[in-house]
């Protein structure tokens, strides 16, 4: 079998925050707009301590390629590799166009728990860095035990609204974090994050990181929403 190596140009320490932007399909953050869109935005070693990283769309991951100092993530990824796969996307492909790694099961794009056991399992093989999405407590305790390394918890009924995860359910992001540790996973929260004290909370919590889309990218300046969620001086 060939091995493909994953070339990540965020931090090696396996102890760094996580912070993943979803830029979703918004129209600022897409297609003819993307380019200056990331253009704005810090780099993925930008800040001590913290990973970031840029979830695209399809279209949109050959910048990956223009911004080698921001690491990229795919929206989704599938399990299969090379062939007769229309409309697949492969972890071989993306690992060959420098793409850092990739969501899988995202509330707005669910698949099947057999298609997350194997992708699990070949990101293991390809050194890959996948982040299976969760909406509740039994899901994260699933795929943590299915041997991912990391999972975002995102109840959909919060995501793109204006209370957060953090404040409408602090007690099953303990108990998720309790879950990973236990398992060898890490824990990163989505849905309502748009603050530092979102991200502080959550933290404190146990978890490892967030996952935002609108807190950022529909931001009046997404640079500075990044920056503000990390750094409490800016809030």
């Amino acid at each position: 079998m060939i091995r493909y190596t994953c070339v990540n140009v965020a931090s090696n320490n396996t102890n760094d925050n996580i912070l993943i932007i979803n830029t979703k399909h918004y129209e600022r953050s897409t297609g003819v707009r993307a380019v200056s869109f990331f253009a704005d935005l810090p780099d993925s070693n930008a800040f001590k301590g913290w990973q970031i990283h840029y979830a695209a769309g399809p279209y949109d991951l050959h910048l990956a390629k223009q911004f080698p100092e921001k690491s990229f993530y795919a929206q989704h990824v599938d399990p299969n590799g090379y062939g007769a796969y229309t409309g697949k996307i492969s972890m071989e492909m993306l690992i060959e166009t420098g793409i850092q790694g990739s969501l899988i099961n995202h509330s707005e794009f669910r698949v099947s728990s057999e298609s997350i056991e194997m992708a699990i399992s070949k990101a293991r093989d390809l050194n890959f860095n996948i982040v299976v999405c969760a909406e509740n407590l039994e899901e994260v305790a699933k795929f943590a035990e299915t041997g991912a390394k990391l999972v975002a918890y995102e109840p959909p009924e919060l995501i793109g609204g204006n209370i957060s995860v953090s404040t409408a359910k602090p007690g099953i992001i303990e108990k998720a974090a309790a879950i990973c540790r236990k398992n060898g996973s890490r824990l990163i929260v989505g849905a309502g994050i748009k603050t530092h004290i979102d991200i502080s909370t959550s933290l404190n919590l146990g978890a490892s990181g967030g996952l935002v889309a609108s807190g950022v990218v529909l931001a009046s300046n997404p640079s500075i929403a990044i920056t503000s969620l990390i750094n409490k001086e800016l809030t």
